[in-house]
C-alpha cells in the first residue's frame, strides 16, 4: 500500500510538472502572438539616448561613464546575427573615466555578432522576438511574481545549455524585462537586465519604444526608439577573424625590459627582469591575454618566476587578467583605493559560467598597496611606482618608472595609436588627461627620456609627449581621489 502511495505521488508530480511546462509554453506562444513574432524574420530600429561604458568608471565602485548616443541596430533572427552602430559623443563635463574620453569627435562602434558567441547569443535573445524564439526552442518553466508592484508571470529557461534566462510577462502578454547572465573576466557571472516599455504597433509587430539595459548592476543603455522597420533587409556578414588567434611578441626596449606587444589591439604589458624574479606591469584585458603575456615572458626570461604584477588601475582592459596573476601566485601591486573592490567584487564574484584558473584552483590573493609611492628593488635595479594624482581617467591610476633607464611605463593618459581617433585633440588643444600626466611628471621631477606606452606598440621618445603638451588649454580642475 505504501509503495502504491509513492507511485501515485510520483505520477501526480509528473503530471504537475508537465502541466506547468505546457502552461509556460502557452505564455511564450501568447507573447509571440501579441508582439507579432511568428512572421518576423528581421528587424531594424534606431533612436537616441545614452550609452555607458562598462568597467571604465572613474572610481572602482562608481557607475560606468555616460555618453550621448545615436544608435541603430539590425537583427536577423533566421541567421542569428546582430549588427549595431553606436555613435557616442562626450556627455560628462569634465570627463571622468575611460571609454576614449575625452571625445573630441564622434566615437563609432559597429559590432557584429552571431548567436554562437557567448555575448552574441545574448545580443540576439535580448529582444522580445529573439526571446520568443529562444524560449520556444527550450524547455521553459513558469512561476508567479511581481515587477514594480504589479503581478507578472516569470518564464525561465536555459539558453544554449549554459545561460539562465528569466523573463517577466505582464497581463497584456507583453515582455517587460529579461534577465540573464554572461561570463566577464573581472565580474564573473555578470547579470544583464533589459527592460522594455511603451510598445507601439508597426504593421502587426509591437515594438518597445523605450529600452533600458544594465550590466553588472549599472546602466549601459538608455534608448528612446524613434524608427522601427519590421522585416528590414538584413545583409549582415560576420567580420573575418584573424587566422591562428591572438599572439604576443616580446620586444626588448632596454636591458632586462621587455614590451609585450599583442596582435589583438588590447592593452599591452611590460616585463621587468630583476636578479631573482620578474615583475609584470599591467594585468591585461582577459585571462587569455594574461596567459599569452606570461608565456612570452617565460620564453625570454625562462629561469625566473613572475613574482609581482603591477596593476595600473581597475578598468576592464587593465585588470581583466588580475585573477590570472593571483592564480599564478604573483603578488598584486596596486593603488590602495582598489583593494576593497578587488576583494569584494573581482576576487569574490562567482565564475561558474566559464570557470577561470582561479575558480578551478582557488588561492588567497597577496597584495602590496601603494598610497603615493612604492619602490620595488633587488639592490641593483629599482622600479619606482607612483600614484598619478588629480587625473580624470581613474582615481587609482599608477605609473612605473625605471630611473637608471629613464624609462616611464604609463597607460591611458598618453596613447600612441596610428591615425586620428575620437580622443585626438584638435590642433592647439591638449587633452586634460595628457596634461595631468605632464603635471605629475613635473611634480615628481622625473627625468624621463622614453615612454613605454601601454596603448601603443613600444617605447617612444619623451618628445612625443612634450609635443602633445604644447596645446593652449590648461588642465581643468579634477577632483582628487578619495
Amino acid at each position: 500500500m505504501l509503495k502504491k502511495g509513492f507511485a501515485v505521488l510520483a505520477l501526480l508530480a509528473f503530471w504537475g510538472s508537465t502541466a506547468r511546462a505546457q502552461d509556460a509554453r502557452k505564455v511564450v506562444e501568447d507573447v509571440g502572438r501579441e508582439i507579432g513574432a511568428a512572421n518576423l524574420n528581421s528587424i531594424s530600429y534606431s533612436g537616441t539616448g545614452y550609452a555607458y561604458f562598462v568597467l571604465q568608471n572613474y572610481r572602482p565602485f562608481d557607475p560606468w561613464p555616460k555618453f550621448y548616443l545615436k544608435y541603430s541596430r539590425t537583427v536577423d533572427y533566421q541567421k542569428g546575427l546582430s549588427r549595431e552602430e553606436m555613435i557616442r559623443t562626450q556627455a560628462m563635463d569634465p570627463p571622468r573615466g575611460g571609454g576614449q574620453q575625452p571625445i573630441y569627435s564622434e566615437a563609432r562602434q559597429t559590432p557584429t555578432v552571431s548567436e554562437n558567441s557567448p555575448w552574441g547569443g545574448n545580443a540576439v535573445e535580448l529582444t522580445p522576438y529573439g526571446w520568443v524564439k529562444a524560449a520556444t526552442a527550450s524547455n521553459p518553466t513558469m512561476r508567479s511574481g511581481t515587477l514594480n508592484g504589479k503581478p507578472v508571470t516569470v518564464i525561465s529557461f536555459t539558453a544554449r545549455g549554459k545561460y539562465k534566462v528569466e523573463a517577466y510577462v505582464d497581463k497584456q502578454n507583453l515582455l517587460d524585462k529579461i534577465e540573464t547572465w554572461t561570463s566577464q573576466s573581472m565580474l564573473g557571472d555578470m547579470p544583464i537586465e533589459t527592460t522594455f516599455s511603451d510598445y507601439r504597433d508597426f504593421g502587426g509587430v509591437k515594438f518597445p519604444m523605450k529600452i533600458e539595459q544594465k550590466q553588472g548592476g549599472f546602466p549601459v543603455l538608455d534608448l528612446n526608439v524613434s524608427e522601427v522597420q519590421p522585416n528590414a533587409p538584413a545583409n549582415i556578414e560576420l567580420p573575418q577573424r584573424r587566422a591562428g588567434g591572438p599572439t604576443v611578441e616580446a620586444k626588448k626596449i632596454a636591458d632586462g625590459v621587455w614590451y609585450l606587444d599583442g596582435s589583438g589591439g588590447d592593452a599591452n604589458a611590460v616585463a621587468v627582469e630583476f636578479k631573482d624574479f620578474v615583475a609584470m606591469i599591467e594585468s591585461s584585458v582577459s585571462e587569455q591575454r594574461a596567459l599569452l603575456n606570461i608565456a612570452a615572458v617565460k620564453k625570454v626570461i625562462p629561469d625566473k618566476p613572475i613574482r609581482y604584477n603591477i596593476n595600473s588601475h581597475a578598468h576592464g582592459d587593465h585588470a581583466g587578467g588580475l585573477r590570472t596573476y593571483v592564480a599564478e601566485g604573483a603578488t598584486i601591486i596596486t593603488q590602495e583605493g582598489n583593494k576593497r573592490y578587488y576583494d569584494q567584487v573581482v576576487l569574490k564574484n562567482p565564475h561558474t559560467l566559464e570557470p577561470d584558473l582561479l575558480a578551478k584552483n582557488p588561492k588567497p590573493a597577496k597584495f602590496i598597496l601603494v598610497k603615493d609611492k612604492y619602490v620595488l628593488t633587488d639592490g641593483n635595479r629599482s622600479l619606482e611606482i607612483y600614484w598619478i594624482k588629480d587625473n580624470g581617467h581613474a582615481s587609482t591610476l599608477l605609473m612605473s618608472y625605471l630611473p637608471k633607464e629613464k624609462l616611464l611605463i604609463e597607460t591611458d593618459l598618453f596613447n600612441q595609436f596610428p591615425g586620428r581617433r575620437p580622443n585626438t585633440p584638435p590642433p592647439g588643444i591638449v587633452s586634460p588627461y595628457t596634461a595631468a600626466l605632464g603635471d605629475n611628471l613635473k611634480r615628481l621631477k622625473l627625468d624621463v627620456q622614453q615612454i613605454a606606452v601601454i596603448h601603443g606598440s613600444g617605447a617612444v621618445p619623451v618628445e612625443a609627449l612634450n609635443k602633445e603638451l604644447e596645446g593652449t588649454v590648461q588642465n581643468p580642475a579634477v577632483r582628487p581621489a578619495d
